[in-house]
């Protein structure tokens, strides 16, 4: 690692923020510390969007403007603008929820794609963000068997519907030179996601990388299947697309394999997890002739690991090859710090009409406050950072 970067130089790390939008965010994090009053709050901003209160407002002043880029796409586009103007990239991906029919499908479908068009407009150092869930029920995709993806007419009909779908976004992209992030969801699905997404690997990763999937290496069979795909792009010929996060459905996990009295498929503790992650990392790198890696991490150690590989493997045309990515109001001194360096660095930016993104940055919120020191370095950093402006 460069011996230079300071990567919690807080100057740089908030340059983008106002005054007043330092002290709202400081505000913010003050009161997320404590993960009862997150899951008090909660309660109440749930209330307000069931009961339809005349308080809406409140939650966009507040964990809304902290933690989401805009209501529509130009709100979005300004958050854009001014992240760009620091050397900040952006993945853009639209979080409002919907239902399970096939019309939800068809409009999530429909804003991927726009979204695709948008940020080919708008910079081809831009990504956007899927989620496969979003695009066909999830009860359906559990009860599909990899090994034979199609058993029946019907399932074999569905299938293809799902399948055209992702095919639309991956050949779009392809058209746009836009890079796609597809999240990695419940371990119940992810060998039909796996499947899916490694056969448009096979298809558009020709000469370039548009198309990632996504690791939680909180799993313990991750590792090999990382291996497994390498092998498989050099044997087929082609280039992967790897992003790499820690999980976020380890409780979820856990109880669904306690259920069906099962082992976890998740690690047992956080030590497994990390060692887990940076193993990855290692490898990816190690790999960087086929493997384009992003890391979506918060865990500044990591980062820096990442760091020391890059110098240690010269890999000369990393900004091409090795993202780096924060969660859009967290982690901004690795952010920030990473792009004043020359590094490839973005911010993961959801947007989406206030009721229907609050329910999931509310949640965001409580998973923040329940891991172990996050907030209250990002609550230090925030401090240090009003300490120096003097306001």
């Amino acid at each position: 690692m460069k011996k230079n970067i300071d990567l919690n130089n807080v100057e740089i790390a908030f340059e983008y923020k106002s005054d007043a939008d330092l002290k709202n965010t400081l505000m913010i994090y003050r009161l997320i510390q404590k993960p009862r009053l997150v899951k008090y709050l909660t309660k109440i901003a749930n209330l307000i969007l069931q009961y339809k209160l005349p308080l809406k407002f409140l939650l966009k002043k507040t964990v809304f403007n902290v933690f989401c880029a805009g209501q529509n796409r130009q709100e979005a586009a300004r958050t854009m603008s001014n992240l760009k103007k620091h050397g900040v990239n952006t993945v853009l991906d639209y979080v409002a929820e919907g239902d399970n029919s096939d019309e939800s499908f068809r409009i999530n479908l429909d804003t991927i794609l726009t979204n695709i068009r948008f940020v080919g407009e708008q910079s081809n150092d831009s990504f956007v963000g899927v989620k496969l869930s979003g695009l066909e029920d999830v009860e359906f995709i559990k009860k599909v068997e990899v090994t034979n993806v199609t058993p029946d007419i019907k399932t074999k009909e569905r299938m293809h519907v799902f399948l055209n779908r992702v095919d639309q976004i991956c050949s779009l992209a392809n058209q746009q030179h836009v890079k796609v992030y597809f999240d990695a969801e419940e371990r119940s699905t992810q060998d039909v996601y796996d499947f899916v997404i490694e056969s448009m690997m096979a298809k558009y990763n020709k000469g370039k990388v548009l198309i990632y999937t996504t690791l939680q290496m909180y799993l313990k069979d991750r590792i090999s299947y990382l291996e497994y795909t390498i092998e498989e792009a050099k044997k087929h010929g082609y280039l992967i697309g790897m992003k790499l996060v820690r999980g976020a459905y380890m409780e979820k996990e856990r109880d669904y394999a306690l259920q069906a009295k099962k082992e976890s498929p998740v690690f047992d503790n956080r030590e497994d997890t990390d060692n887990s992650f940076n193993k990855a990392v290692a490898i990816c790198l190690k790999e960087h002739a086929v493997v384009h890696t992003c890391l979506a991490t918060h865990n500044q150690k990591s980062v820096e690991l990442a760091l020391e590989l890059i110098d240690k493997y010269a890999i000369t045309d990393h900004f091409n090859k090795v993202f780096f990515s924060q969660l859009f109001g967290m982690s901004d001194n690795l952010t920030f710090n990473l792009a004043k360096n020359h590094y490839n660095s973005s911010k993961y930016v959801p947007y989406g009409e206030v009721e229907k993104a609050i329910p999931y940055l509310l949640r965001r919120a409580e998973e923040n406050s329940s891991i172990e020191g996050q907030v209250s370095r990002e609550y230090e950093l925030l401090r240090q950072e009003k300490s120096r402006r003097k306001i």
